[in-house]
């Protein structure tokens, strides 16, 4: 009996005193261990004298070759309930100066979102586009989306201040090496300037962009109605086909936020559309997709309107400081959806509270 009780305390110290892998539990990769992992799980529940089944391993909390009690356990200490991985969006961004000469902002700044999500704002000193891009680190890669408006490295050290940022996440989760994918929401100069500052890099993939790249780097067979997913390990990203202000644009919805990054197709500022069939089938598409996935953000890649309801700075402004927060809700994407199907063939400029509609 006394063996029995000391073989029990055993077993429960490995529970609680093993470190559970970074998405375990988490069969869906949608970022938390919740009712949707629940069925597997219940499936891969076989007890201690049972192999592990296939796509069962998530479930191994404790590495001990089976899915047990001790799983189980496990399984309801790290179950989350629905929602989203929380983050902060508690932000002053840098916005420029009234004389540029006398700016002292860094080139780049850095938020960081939560743990594994990342933001940066160029300077609008340095450029006035002052793009937003966007890390998205997973087990395995991290997703780089754009590289900013400037090459020169002296000018925009977007490469040494994104390596700086990995090196620190390394630190922090006890791992050697990471791989860097980059990627763009679009390939207008404003959003791939830095591509060169990351070619040739350890570690590094530089996606192409033309709409040939983009299709074959993510294997979208059917362009743009195919949305695919993309897994940079225990992180799983869908990359949505979005033409209009772009022939290669994409968004992505990062299933660990719910956050959905639109690029230049949606932000709080001048929408500039170039195709308007295709904008309009994309702004669908993506209130389509919305339907089906909680939106707890929608993000894009610039800011050009002031906190003034419909007031928006004049195009080229150097200067923003009473700017409207760089997030956008789901509200604004099906508000830019009916506007641009209530306009049928005959696309027309029109000021709404948060953006405006700028078609050519």
């Amino acid at each position: 009996m006394a063996q029995r009780v000391l073989d029990l305390i055993a077993a429960w110290s490995i529970l609680l005193f093993s470190t559970t892998a970074r998405g375990a539990g988490d069969a869906d990769n949608d970022g938390d261990v919740d009712l949707l992992d629940y069925a597997p799980f219940a499936v891969c529940l076989q007890g201690p004298v049972s192999p592990i089944g296939a796509g069962c391993g998530v479930f191994n909390f404790v590495s001990d070759g089976a899915i047990d009690l001790r799983d189980a356990g496990a399984f309801q200490t790290e179950f989350s309930g629905d929602g989203p991985i929380p983050g902060s969006l508690d932000v002053t961004w840098i916005h420029g100066a009234p004389v540029c000469a006398f700016n002292m902002d860094p080139p780049l700044q850095v938020h960081r979102y939560n743990d594994d999500t990342f933001i940066l704002r160029q300077n609008k000193c340095v450029n006035f586009e002052a793009p937003f891009i966007y890390l998205l680190f997973g087990q395995d890669k991290v997703f780089m989306q754009d590289t900013g408006a400037t090459s020169l490295p002296a000018l925009l050290p977007i490469q040494a201040t994104v390596q700086a940022i990995i090196n620190q996440w390394l630190m922090e989760n006890d791992q050697e090496s990471i791989q860097l994918i980059v990627t763009h929401s679009h390939s207008h100069g404003d959003h791939i300037a830095g591509d060169g500052q990351f070619v040739g890099q350890p570690n590094t993939t530089v996606v192409g962009t033309s709409v040939t790249a983009v299709r074959a780097f993510f294997g979208i067979a059917s362009w743009p109605t195919q949305i695919v997913t993309y897994d940079p390990g225990g992180r799983t990203l869908d990359i949505i086909p979005i033409p209009g202000h772009h022939a290669a644009h994409i968004a992505v919805y990062d299933r660990q936020t719910d956050m959905l990054l639109t690029g230049d197709t949606l932000y709080p500022g001048y929408l500039f559309i170039f195709n308007w069939l295709d904008y309009q089938e994309s702004t669908q598409r993506l209130v389509t997709f919305s339907e089906t996935h909680n939106i707890s953000h929608v993000m894009g890649t610039h800011i050009e309107m002031t906190a003034v309801p419909g007031v928006a700075y004049e195009y080229g402004e150097t200067y923003q400081p009473n700017e409207h927060v760089l997030q956008l809700e789901l509200d604004q994407l099906i508000e830019l959806n009916d506007a641009c199907q209530a306009m049928g063939g005959t696309p027309t400029y029109e000021v709404h509270d948060d953006f405006i509609i700028t078609p050519f």
